[in-house]
Order: C-alpha cells, then sequence, then structure tokens
C-alpha cells in the first residue's frame, strides 16, 4: 500500500484505473476516509470507465494517514467555546491541501484534474492557488464559501458543526456505528432514497480500519488558524465545475453560487435534489462532466 511522508504525517492512498488514464485525485471531507461513505470503490469505477486514473487518499489525520508524533489531545465542545485563537491546532488546511501535492510528487504526476467533497472543496481549492500549475481542473463538491466571518460571504452555521460533533467523541464500537449512520441519514437530505444498508456497511468498515475520532476534531478544527479562502479563490484560473444540492443540510446552496462567482468561469451544477453527499444516481453525470473539463470540453 503506497505512503508518502510529508510533514510529519504518513499520508496514504490508493490507485485505480489505467497508468496513462486522466489522472484524477479525490479529496474527502472531514473524518471521511478511502472506503467510507464518499468516494466509494463504485464510484471509482464509474470514473475509471470514464478514461480517469483515481487516486483516492486518506487526508492526514484520517484513515491509516496518521501522524509520526504524539499529538496533545483536545476537547472538542470546549474548543467550540472558546476563542479560536486559544485554541492550537497543529495544522492548517493550506498544510492539508500540500499532501495533495506530496502524492502527486510521490507518483511522478506533473498535473492531476483535482475532485474535493465538503472539507476537500477548501483543500483543492488551496492547491489550485497554491500551485496552480500542479492543477488541470477543479470540481469542488459540496463545499463552504470560504468567507470569513467579517467578509460578504455565506457563513458556516455553527449549529451544523455541534451536530457533527458526534464524530469527535469516542463511543463503544456498535453505538459509534449506530451514531455515524443516523449522522448519514441527516446528511443525506430528502432528495434521494437513504441507503441504509449500504450506508451502515461502509461506517462498519471504516470504523475497523481505522477509527481516529480524536482525528477528526483536529480536521474540523483545522479552519480556525487557516487564512480565508474568499479573496484567494478568485486567482484560481483552471476550468472548474462547482457542484451543489439545495437539500445541503450542512451548506446552503448560496454557498455553491457564491463559490461559482468567485471563480472567474466556473460552472455551476445545481441539483435540488442532492444533500451533502454524491448520490448514486449523480455518479455517471458526475464523472461526464468531470471527462468534460479534463478534456476541455463543456457540459451540454
Amino acid at each position: 500500500m503506497p505512503n508518502v511522508y510529508n510533514d510529519d504525517f504518513n499520508i496514504h492512498y490508493e490507485c485505480m484505473g489505467p497508468k496513462d488514464g486522466l489522472p484524477l485525485v479525490l479529496v474527502s471531507g472531514s473524518g471521511e476516509q478511502i472506503g467510507s461513505v464518499e468516494f466509494p470503490i463504485e464510484q471509482c469505477e464509474v470514473f475509471v470507465r470514464h478514461g480517469f486514473r483515481v487516486i483516492r487518499m486518506d487526508n492526514r489525520d484520517a484513515g491509516l494517514s496518521v501522524p509520526q508524533y504524539k499529538i496533545a489531545e483536545l476537547d472538542f465542545d470546549i474548543a467550540l467555546g472558546q476563542d479560536p485563537a486559544a485554541i492550537t491546532v497543529p495544522y492548517t488546511r493550506m498544510d492539508m491541501a500540500e499532501d495533495i501535492v506530496a502524492v502527486l510528487d510521490n507518483l511522478d504526476i506533473e498535473a492531476a484534474n483535482l475532485v474535493g467533497a465538503s472539507m476537500g472543496g477548501f483543500l483543492v481549492r488551496w492547491c489550485a492557488v497554491r500551485h496552480p500549475d500542479r492543477v488541470l481542473s477543479l470540481c469542488v463538491v459540496m463545499s463552504g464559501s470560504g468567507a470569513g466571518v467579517n467578509e460578504a460571504g455565506p457563513q458556516w452555521e455553527s449549529t451544523v458543526l455541534e451536530r457533527l460533533s458526534v464524530l469527535a467523541k469516542r463511543y463503544e464500537r456498535n453505538e459509534a456505528i449506530d451514531r455515524n449512520v443516523e449522522l448519514w441519514r441527516w446528511i443525506w437530505g430528502n432528495g434521494y432514497p437513504f441507503e441504509e444498508k449500504c450506508v451502515r456497511e461502509r461506517v462498519s468498515c471504516a470504523h475497523d480500519r481505522a477509527y481516529r475520532p480524536e482525528g477528526f476534531a483536529r480536521q474540523a478544527l483545522s479552519s480556525l488558524h487557516s487564512p480565508g479562502l474568499w479573496t484567494a479563490q478568485s486567482e484560481i484560473d483552471c476550468p472548474t465545475l462547482v457542484v451543489h444540492g439545495e437539500s445541503d443540510p450542512c451548506f446552503s446552496i448560496e454557498h455553491g453560487r457564491a463559490i461559482q462567482f468567485r471563480i472567474n468561469g466556473a460552472e455551476l451544477w445545481n441539483d435540488i435534489r442532492m444533500g451533502h453527499i454524491m448520490h448514486r444516481e449523480q455518479w455517471e453525470e458526475l464523472a461526464a462532466r468531470i471527462h468534460g473539463l479534463a478534456i476541455g470540453t463543456s457540459h451540454s
């Protein structure tokens, strides 16, 4: 299993598809890992059929991408109520974006197409801002606007983070899985049927692969010491697709519209049924749209 050492983290990644396929890096949201609900193997197979060489990675502090030193524990609930300046977080989202580049370097890939979901949408945008020569195209899925508290864009709702805080607490296996399944039921929205059996299987496999709620807490709080993207993302000039839904309980559709507005030439796919997840019913069209970006043709 390939790994690359970067910034005191052992970054784990896996590849699918032909080596001469269009390179496509999939970057998950907070706490997600290879084999969990986001970017499951069946969706990756769809990307492969569309001509991509798929690279899935565990973001630092999730799955098998573990720190090579002991990181001080933090209480997520206490941290939420503190002044952000008082909280020590060992890395920023910009640091996490550098892990994407480290994976590309390790694979000798000069530039790739990037897809980022939720928090991953922040990471791929930072990668495009800081390393424009390494990004061929960008797909930002169900992510936040990037606006800080004193900026005009849509804001992150603190109540959402409080609801997600269940992932930052340690429970006995069965309870942890049950709580995670119910969280995904909420995240799913009401537009597409909830796939409870499939979600439970993936959540269970992910729990047994790597159960690290402390990593989720640090990932979720990494934004506290990260610069805002609101202005920086205006520098992105690669072909960009923004995917968002009107049934998303985490980020309203206004976040998607704002990202499209801030990135010159970006397209917006607004699926009114989409929650905070890439639904199976969307996979083929999503792959086709991203393939169009990658080869320089617009979706019709």
